[in-house]
């Protein structure tokens, strides 16, 4: 399937580069003399970068987790996955707030940016407590799949606490809920997997073995076991070392079935191992602080020629090719410099190109940029203004110009191993699934660090692309193209089922600005409109038309990407102390904000007013003319309309006005009106916006809110255009007596659409100015500060100023960002208000 309006997007390839890397070999292997295979592979590999063009997106929030009522701010990096520049293609990010049941509670469409954007989510006061699932994503990604979305776990508590006599029962039903939910879960047994080094477990050679133990809610679970045979031998014995994860070594023999008897709880759990292969080859990986040592050996076969290649994100690195033959085993040292950071994919293959076996390693050769966030004073009382001096530099100390967001936020609020824009574009957008404290890799980088990162690499396999496709040069998915713009996808069908190949449609945006747009179906019957604006919600409508009359036509718009469904994880009946109290701090700061009725959004609160005056008549910028000198069907006084058309009402309710034909073939003729430019038919309005004829054919009556028709002398205002006469319908615009046709006219669907969302800006009061309110309380504190464009020069430096409020105590500052060459930048500070 392809649109016109797809960006066809290819990269040049220097063929140098390419030289280069084929030309790589290292100690155990010897240059190829025929690079044909090493050619071939390595071009595959870029090919399908090249026409996949993998975006990833970050949201760094103001803080980890929130209570009801308040709001989720942030900032989203959109970049692409190759070199993690800031992007340009995709134009359009979509945010989508899940509760625990996979349903949608909120979600914005974000302008970017140069793959920048703003936003926030306001929570309601009356949203149930539970863990949420934040995520992000391109429609450009999802020809990649949900796997890869930016995703990502927010806890949202309740909006008081239980000692609030007005809240105690909701908060006493929602622990009795997560209760609940918590014993019904731990009846679920853990998830057991093994995953053997390289990919198969090998009869006669050293294997090692990794294992991931999780509990319902893909948390680990530390674990110990012992490995028997088929005769029940105990061959090995195990046990985690870091969040339900660890390996062990095993020779297994050939015709031998394995399996592990595992103690996480009272009851013993046995799980089989994988099946043992009589022949292949093993591929071992051991990272050493400066290079990674690589180990292979085969079995069971004649061995011959074999291809290692190490590639990050797509970017060949490492090619090395050697003979492999007998019991002898293969070692190479490569040096971790020669790969960029990221998750190195170590794959084997033989002499003709075939993939044996694989290995991911980590390689963290760039230590980032490191952001100085210097504030001008030890300590601050309340209302007092602060400036915070923000320093960027890389690793040797160079200023870097950055785009970075900043939170200064309640130190009690603080997450350990927090996920932060190292850590995802790093690591866990390359991995399938959830990663649980994904910071704790970086943070504090060890050789105990290190090994436990290696067995989450072991565990959780890297698969953007399988190596069947790559290697046959198949194209990636492309269902879905860049939007530059808000857009509509879907799909015009027939009864049976059957696509309508070339269907034309009409796009009617009539609010909150008139925009009329008409396009084809491609050969599948499937439509894109691009180009739609707006803030919050457009209403449009939309009207296929096919065949005579267009009424065996159905529309079936893009549902959107599937949610995955994920185990339902409770909040913790157990909260630790230091949550508890930053809890606790937020729960009062909610109180007061809605006993004082603060906002933190630019609400100005006025004192006592009284208003006085007439009603106004609210005038319709649709019409350009008085209604007084038009004949006015209201469709209120037609409840019997059923499904007909607004053309159908037409038909003996207006006198001189003949309508005939249907669909595409409907004529209206105003009798007594004449055309000297030989065309008979009258001008068409929608909501004010010229349309032809057929925008108008399949249009619900019940959802017009007046038809108007104009003839002679009151036509004149539209000049020759109106000079066979006028019919002008105007749509419901929201009245809340409306309701859309639960029978809508073949072929039309009435629509209420997310367009962008136009943010909100976060309140900073300036204590400095004259008119400042001071007798209402400032309960800023859970989050005191946020500002998601803070833009350093070329000397790596900027300033932000803002005023503390009447919350005492220690606050954390925290920024994240990026250069424009895609280094991620990090950095923290403390401020205290005595």
């Amino acid at each position: 399937m392809s649109f016109s309006t797809r960006l066809r997007l290819r990269r040049a390839w220097p063929s140098a580069a390419l030289l280069a890397i084929v030309a790589l070999s290292a100690a155990a292997f010897r240059s190829p003399t025929d690079d044909e295979v090493v050619r071939r592979i390595v071009l595959s590999v870029q090919r399908f970068y090249a026409a996949a063009l993998p975006e990833k997106a970050y949201l760094h929030l103001d803080k980890p987790w929130y209570t009801a009522g308040e709001t989720i701010w942030l900032k989203a990096y959109v970049v692409d996955a190759d070199r993690h520049q800031p992007d340009t293609l995709s134009k359009v990010l979509h945010v989508e707030l899940l509760n625990a049941n996979s349903q949608l509670v909120a979600r914005r469409n974000l302008r970017l940016e140069a793959g920048l954007a703003p936003g926030d989510v306001a929570l309601p006061d009356t949203l149930s407590p539970g863990n949420y699932t934040l995520r992000a994503y391109t429609s450009w990604m999802r020809n990649a799949g949900p796997t890869f979305f930016y995703s990502r776990q927010v806890a949202i508590w309740p909006a008081a606490p239980v000692e609030n006599p007005d809240s105690k029962p909701a908060a006493v039903r929602a622990r009795a809920t997560a209760a609940r939910q918590l014993a019904q879960s731990v009846a679920t047994p853990p998830d057991v997997q093994f995953f053997p080094e390289g990919g198969n477990l090998v009869a006669g050679l050293e294997n090692t073995v990794a294992f991931k133990v999780t509990d319902f809610a893909a948390h680990g679970i530390d674990v110990e076991g012992k490995v028997f045979d088929g005769d029940n031998k105990l061959v090995a014995a195990f046990g985690s070392s870091h969040l339900g994860m660890g390996t062990f070594v095993l020779t297994p023999v050939a015709g031998q079935r394995y399996h592990a008897v595992l103690a996480p709880a009272a009851v013993p759990l046995t799980v089989p191992l994988p099946a043992v292969q009589a022949s292949g080859y093993t591929l071992h990986v051991i990272t050493l602080t400066n290079d990674y040592l690589v180990a292979i050996r085969q079995q069971g076969g004649s061995g011959g020629p074999v291809l290692l290649l190490g590639q990050v994100r797509g970017t060949a690195a490492y090619v090395g090719r050697g003979q492999v033959t007998g019991a002898e085993v293969f070692t190479a040292r490569i040096p971790k410099s020669k790969f960029p950071a990221g998750i190195v994919h170590f794959t084997l293959f033989d002499g003709q190109g075939a993939p044996l076996a694989e290995r991911l390693a980590f390689a963290q050769t760039d230590p980032g940029l490191h952001v100085t966030l210097t504030p001008d004073r030890p300590s601050y009382g309340s209302r007092q203004p602060v400036r915070v001096r923000v320093a960027v530099a890389n690793a040797a100390g160079e200023p870097v110009a950055a785009n970075l967001s900043l939170a200064v936020t309640d130190a009690g609020v603080a997450e350990a191993n927090a996920e932060t824009i190292a850590s995802n574009l790093l690591l866990t957008s390359d991995l399938a699934g959830y990663v649980e404290t994904p910071g704790y890799y970086f943070q504090n980088p060890t050789p105990e660090t290190a090994q436990h990162l290696d067995a989450l690499l072991l565990t959780q396999g890297w698969r953007r692309f399988a190596w069947t496709n790559v290697l046959s040069n198949k194209a990636p998915v492309q269902d879905f193209g860049v939007e530059r713009s808000v857009s509509v996808l879907g799909q015009i069908l027939q009864r049976n089922g059957k696509p309508v190949p070339g269907g034309k449609l009409n796009f009617l945006q009539t609010a909150p600005t008139k925009l009329f747009m008409a396009t084809t179906a491609d050969e599948e019957g499937r439509f894109l409109f691009n180009g739609i604006g707006g803030c919050d919600t457009i209403r449009v409508t939309l009207q296929a038309r096919t065949g005579k009359d267009g009424r065996n036509a159905e529309l079936h718009l893009d549902p959107g990407p599937p949610v995955p469904r994920r185990p339902k994880a409770p909040l913790p009946l157990q909260v630790p102390a230091a949550l508890a109290d930053a809890l606790a701090r937020s729960q009062q700061q909610r109180t007061a904000e809605r006993k004082f009725r603060l906002d933190t959004t630019k609400t100005i609160l006025l004192g006592g007013v009284t208003v006085k005056g007439a009603k106004a008549v609210v005038s319709d910028p649709r019409r350009i003319y008085p209604s007084t000198g038009a004949t006015v069907l209201k469709m209120d006084d037609y409840p019997g309309s059923g499904s007909n058309t607004v053309l159908q009402m037409l038909q003996g309710r207006v006198a001189g006005v003949t309508v005939t034909g249907t669909g595409e073939n409907t004529n209206v003729l105003i009798r007594g009106v004449t055309s000297f430019a030989g065309s008979s038919s009258p001008l068409f309005l929608l909501d004010g916006v010229p349309v032809d004829v057929s925008a108008l054919a399949y249009f619900p009556a019940t959802d017009a809110e007046s038809i108007e028709v104009l003839k002679g002398g009151q036509a004149a205002i539209y000049g020759s255009r109106g000079s066979n006469g006028v019919i002008a319908v105007y749509s419901r615009r929201g009245s809340p007596t409306f309701k859309p046709s639960s029978v809508p006219a073949p072929g039309v669907a009435v629509l209420h659409l997310p367009a962008y969302y136009c943010g909100r800006e976060f309140y900073v009061p300036r204590y400095d100015a004259p008119k400042t309110n001071r007798e209402f309380p400032d309960a800023r504190r859970s989050t005191l500060y946020w500002n998601p464009t803070v833009q350093t020069d070329a000397a790596g430096q900027a300033e932000v100023r803002f005023f503390t409020s009447d919350a005492k105590g220690a606050f954390q500052l925290r920024t994240e960002g990026l250069s424009r060459s895609g280094q991620t930048a990090q950095g923290q500070g403390t401020l205290r208000v005595e």
